[in-house]
């Protein structure tokens, strides 16, 4: 575990990474292709690393959790599963994300019904809805200030009641728990948004059908999520006026975080196929990878994964530090998770097109998967507002862009 330098310490922790690891090599790497069309693989795969605890690993053992609460192995344990199919690591990463909010609020209610169920040994999934259909990353963007949630909640005596729509949000249909992105009342901005959780089978949700999509085609299953006079109990509610809006913006932070290590496993997937293949190649009775033009551009594809874990493991480093360096959802932490998310997602890019230059055609083909790291990684870097939003609130963060 070299590669995370002296991030990580924990013998325990480091254990539970070399596992993982393995189990990436022995049953992931060898299904990796039929991860893009069978969704029984997916259920083996993830099955498997459920019973590894990967489901449960940063949920308190008052629950039945692993307890595990540092950011940069919480990152690693992200780009290690990665490398195998960042799908995959998204599905588990999704569930903490969820609850985060609840969580954060220390509500009990949410926290002491939902959370042991998903200690259990049994696969789940969970779903936090945020983009609709009226606009792109507006909701993540802090600028907005929450008045474009279109999504209504309105409190009826002891119950929420929730109408709108939701596009392309990770888990839909297939999630135990959905957290929702809701406004009781626009015009209030921030003390307006409201974050509820929904159980599955709820009277009103219903599901579009799942979009067909480039990456992540089997092991992310987005759709539209209806709400149809949705009834919820009013203690489902994440915290309350203003609280719940800044446990949004540390979603966003810890979103962007996280996509930097789930991004940078296939570039680190990609820099390893293309070390292997440059060596069985030759032209000039030596292999292709110890000519010196080849050898800098795998050079260079190295230069960027380690200086992108370099920064994502920095920037982990003070989140668990939050006396010092302030909530994510704050601008400070908000600029650098944004930076690491931009960066890593660029690199992962770059090492993926060198890949292809350096293999030509193999490289495009499927035999050699550079192609699905490709079509897997791209929808990182779009998601939670993009390079383009990422980069305003790095601006953001180092002086008032907004």
């Amino acid at each position: 575990m070299k590669r995370y330098g002296a991030f990580i310490t924990s013998e325990q922790e480091i254990a539970f990474l070399e596992t993982i690891r393995r189990y990436v090599d022995q049953e992931i790497m060898p299904v990796r292709m039929k991860l893009d069309e069978d969704y029984t693989v997916f259920e083996k795969v993830y099955g498997g690393l459920v019973k590894l605890g990967i489901q449960k690993r940063g949920f308190s053992p008052r629950y039945g959790g692993l307890g595990i609460r540092s950011v940069p192995t919480v990152c690693a344990l992200t780009e290690e599963i990665s490398r195998g199919d960042s799908g995959v690591s998204l599905h588990a990463l999704i569930i903490p994300w969820c609850l985060a909010a609840a969580m954060g609020a220390g509500n009990t209610t949410i926290m002491e019904k939902y959370i042991p169920m998903f200690c259990e040994d049994t696969p789940r999934c969970a779903c936090l809805a945020i983009t609709e259909p009226a606009g792109g990353c507006n909701i993540e963007d802090g600028a907005e200030h929450g008045m474009t949630v279109r999504t209504t909640a309105k409190l009826e005596g002891d119950d929420w009641i929730i109408n709108g729509e939701k596009m392309w949000p990770s888990g839909a249909s297939v999630a135990d728990l959905y957290c929702v992105v809701c406004t009781t009342d626009s015009k209030q901005k921030e003390e307006g948004m409201a974050l509820i959780y929904v159980p599955k089978d709820t009277p009103g949700l219903s599901f579009g059908k799942p979009e067909a999509k480039m990456g992540m085609r089997v092991t992310d299953v987005n759709a539209a999520i209806y709400f149809d006079n949705v009834r919820v109990p009013k203690a489902y509610r994440a915290g309350g006026p203003g609280l719940d809006w800044k446990l949004f913006r540390n979603n966003v932070s810890w979103g962007r975080l996280s996509s930097a290590p789930m991004a940078l496993g296939n570039a680190q997937a990609v820099l390893e196929i293309v070390i292997g293949y440059t060596h069985t190649r030759q032209y000039g009775g030596k292999p292709v990878r110890n000519h010196s033009l080849q050898a800098a551009m795998i050079a260079d594809m190295a230069i960027g994964i380690e200086v992108a874990r370099a920064s994502y493991l920095s920037v982990a480093a003070m989140f668990n530090d939050r006396k010092t360096f302030g909530n994510p959802g704050e601008d400070f932490l908000m600029g650098r998770s944004s930076a690491t998310k931009v960066f890593s997602c660029d690199v992962t890019e770059m090492v993926c097109n060198r890949a292809m230059e350096l293999m030509g055609s193999y490289g495009y083909s499927r035999d050699y998967h550079v192609e699905k790291y490709l079509r897997d990684s791209k929808i990182i870097q779009l998601w939670l507002g993009g390079g383009q939003l990422g980069r305003l609130d790095v601006a953001q963060s180092y002086y008032p862009y907004v």
